[in-house]
């Protein structure tokens, strides 16, 4: 029997397959995308996923019926409930954005073409495109000046990607407050402001950060090493539940053996944060200064992150020390 995986199977269609050949089971796996353009700015695309990670997806895929009472559990676990609120916290800004904007706007930045031939077709146009709209809400600037801001700097002819080169061109977002999460945008301040949209992001923020919160006790309350904890390491507390929340925030499944997950996040905040954990992990292989660096962690890390607070929790940084990449959100 021949067959062909492309990673969205589930570990019972997996045995299925492997399980029906008279003389013999050949699997093929798809490591590569269908051609797709509107597929080329998605994680898979950017960072494929080697043949044995695909496999790993596969199997942590479990499609077996649960019953009422574990699937209400699963419901109410916050870890499980951080990535969906992540993602409605970070859709609402965007969408908030657009609207503050208008379509007049939109329909002009949308004809960027005029000025850089093509740009729209780039893979990283959509997330560009997100992030000019951001900061025209942020700042009251027309998304098309911060682009020719960026455009104005060094030759852009030898880039694969204008538009990946323009992202981190642009200047992040410099809100008042830090965000629910340390690599999360806050609230701009005219949508802070905002009949319809002002109450809703704020609400949506606050069930980030409680339950980050609650992650984060969760995991720092743990008697058991972590799945994930490289062997012969001195973490602190600190920093498994820093990492608690980057997992469950990212959607990383927590089989995966990799601290941080894989792959790299295209937004600078998360890229730049991720590395900060990896930093971090890499250096508790080192038992000389530990010590030290738990009275660091401790010293930044606030119990709650409320709207008030001066400081927030997660100031972690880093290098994954072991495993292969894979894509992020």
């Amino acid at each position: 029997m021949h067959g062909l995986l492309t990673g969205q199977e589930s570990r019972q269609q997996l045995y299925t397959m492997l399980s029906r050949g008279r003389h013999a089971n050949h699997l093929y796996l798809q490591v590569v995308g269908d051609g797709d353009p509107h597929s080329l700015i998605r994680p898979d695309s950017i960072s494929p996923r080697t043949p044995t990670e695909t496999l790993q997806q596969i199997l942590a895929c479990d499609e077996a019926p649960v019953s009422a009472s574990s699937l209400l559990r699963q419901l109410n676990d916050p870890a499980a409930r951080l990535l969906d609120a992540v993602q409605r916290y970070t859709d609402g800004l965007h969408v908030a954005a657009e609207q503050l904007l208008g379509p007049r706007t939109l329909a002009e930045l949308d004809r960027v073409d005029k000025y850089l031939p093509d740009l729209t077709d780039e893979p990283a146009w959509p997330t560009l495109r997100a992030h000019l709209i951001d900061l025209a809400a942020e700042t009251g600037k027309h998304p098309l000046r911060h682009l020719q801001e960026a455009a104005s700097g060094r030759d852009l002819s030898t880039a694969g990607d204008i538009a990946a080169v323009l992202y981190w061109r642009l200047p992040e977002l410099t809100p008042i407050d830090p965000g629910p999460l340390r690599w999360l945008p806050d609230i701009p301040e005219p949508l802070h402001a905002h009949p319809v949209w002002g109450d809703y992001l704020a609400k949506r923020s606050q069930l980030v950060a409680d339950l980050a919160d609650q992650v984060q006790e969760h995991a720092r309350r743990g008697d058991d090493d972590p799945v994930w904890a490289p062997p012969e390491t001195h973490l602190s507390t600190a920093l498994v539940g820093d990492i608690a929340v980057w997992r469950a925030a990212n959607g990383i499944n927590p089989q995966d053996s990799r601290p941080t997950g894989g792959g790299g996040q295209l937004e600078t905040a998360a890229a730049l944060w991720k590395q900060r954990l990896d930093r971090h992990i890499a250096r508790s292989t080192d038992s000389s200064g530990n010590a030290r660096f738990n009275e660091l962690q401790a010293a930044h890390t606030a119990p709650s992150r409320r709207r008030d607070d001066s400081q927030r929790p997660y100031p972690t940084l880093g290098r994954r020390p072991n495993g292969p990449a894979a894509p992020g959100r």
